[in-house]
């Protein structure tokens, strides 16, 4: 017995110069490209610093010793000791490994360890991959001259998306099976390519580790999605937009949206409004009407180009005007503003000019210096008019120098009563000459799928 630190604490098996709020940290093991993860390297020794104790003494001195506690995560302060026996039990009380004698405590702990007569020794504290985080796990293994370490990923249902730099992709084996391992939540771990389908918007991906398995169901705004992440587009950064568009629309309006994906707007918003929802992807289409039946709600489903549908819904409006749309969104933001045009001239029939006008919310990319100026200016060029009453929300910055807008606006009558126009490389057609017989055929003319009061989903033509 003793009343000092145990002189054999110098030589522990990892030495533990710390400062007082340093962590334990896994043991340094750099990987080479193309290594697998071995949990077995990262199990690590440390030799702390301890107070032994009787069983009744532990509280009392948890609170006056408090300061000098070991404070890892996930790591007990209290230990059973190997040496104690049926006739003398004893714990231990384990310190900051930062102090390593006695001299080194602060004045005031260390005349309680001197007055009480308490016995100090050393603790062997193993501590091995569990314990540890992705992060530090990858810093420890990934090589010093990477840029950036990060084990950050978006979360759709049970996947884990990753967007790994040029330098982490001779790791990324690695790195999926960390995430994989950390993330209990987490069945597949997959990495955006370079590659994005031109036509349907969705990420072309890389299994990195799990399951092959790209179907996913999550919640969104109160909503159940599910969706084949392969094979459409989804984004959880959004659900704060979604909700903000979806809280300004008001009860029983008719809501036109044009790229609808698989629903993350037109469900919450069917909860209140007559929704038409359109997507020219048939994996989107079919999430769409599969999510309507989960959700209980109505939408009126359509699987066509969008220039195509704005002109399908302004026919159907010409025969029955409960159809005109309150609001419109467009939410495609690379390239929504091409297909802006589509409403210059779209209620120039006779039959349509008494249709009230629209709320457009239209998304937009912009790397411009005033990014709200700059795609209210390129609306207005698309649509051939001014748009005094436009404004631009900044939704979120989607990288460097580059923000994502949502212009909205109430479609002028001098631009929707206008001559239609087709800019230079849009999509051809006359907005205005589609009759409403022309708005019934097949798909085009929209699936009326869903209802609270049916159990199983009935899909009717409208």
């Amino acid at each position: 017995r003793c009343d000092c630190f145990a002189p054999c604490f110098m030589l522990s098996v990892v030495r533990t110069a710390m400062s007082k709020a340093a962590p334990l940290l896994p043991p340094t093991c750099k990987i080479a490209p193309g290594d697998r993860l071995n949990q077995e390297l990262f199990r690590r020794v440390f030799e702390v610093p301890a107070l032994r104790l009787q069983p009744q003494q532990c509280k009392d001195y948890m609170t006056r010793l408090r300061a000098a506690l070991l404070n890892v995560p996930r790591v007990r302060n209290i230990v059973a000791d190997p040496a104690a026996t049926d006739t003398e039990p004893r714990k231990l009380l384990l310190l900051n490994p930062a102090y390593k004698n006695l001299d080194s405590l602060d004045a005031q702990l260390k005349q309680i360890v001197i007055d009480d007569k308490l016995e100090a020794t050393t603790h062997m504290l193993e501590l091995d991959f569990s314990h540890w985080t992705a992060d530090q796990i990858l810093r420890s293994a990934l090589p010093d001259s990477m840029a950036e370490v990060t084990s950050a990923f978006e979360t759709v249902g049970h996947i884990a998306h990753m967007n790994l730099r040029a330098d982490q992709l001779p790791f990324k084996a690695f790195i999926g099976e960390v995430v994989l391992a950390k993330n209990q939540n987490i069945r597949t771990v997959v990495n955006k390519l370079n590659s994005i389908d031109t036509q349907f918007r969705f990420f072309h991906m890389e299994l990195l580790a799990g399951e092959p398995n790209f179907v996913a169901q999550l919640r969104e705004s109160g909503c159940i999605f599910k969706l084949d992440y392969s094979k459409v587009y989804w984004n959880s950064r959004l659900h704060t937009e979604h909700e903000r568009i979806v809280a300004l629309l008001g009860k029983g309006q008719v809501v036109w949206d044009m790229f609808a994906g698989i629903g993350p707007f037109a469900l919450p918003a069917a909860r209140k409004c007559v929704v038409y929802a359109n997507d020219l992807n048939p994996e989107s289409y079919k999430y769409l009407c599969e999510n309507a039946r989960l959700n209980g709600v109505r939408v009126h489903a359509f699987n066509l180009d969008a220039l195509e549908f704005a002109r399908v819904m302004a026919a159907k409006a010409e025969q029955d005007p409960s159809v005109a749309a309150a609001h419109v969104l467009m939410n495609l933001p690379n390239n929504a503003l091409d297909f802006i045009h589509v409403f210059r001239g779209l209620y120039a029939a006779p039959g349509r000019q008494g249709l009230p006008l629209p709320t457009i919310h239209c998304y937009a990319f912009s790397t411009a210096e005033d990014p709200a100026a700059d795609v209210i200016a390129r609306a207005s060029a698309e649509l051939g008019g001014p748009l005094p009453n436009a404004t631009a929300h900044d939704v979120r910055d989607v990288a460097p120098g580059k923000r994502m807008m949502c212009l909205s606006f109430v479609l002028p009558a001098e631009i929707a009563h206008a001559a239609p126009v087709t800019p230079a490389g849009g999509a051809q057609g006359d907005a205005s000459t589609m009759s409403s017989s022309d708005a019934g055929q097949g798909v085009a003319a929209g699936q009326d799928i869903g209802g609270p009061a049916i159990k199983r989903a009935r899909v009717d033509e409208v």
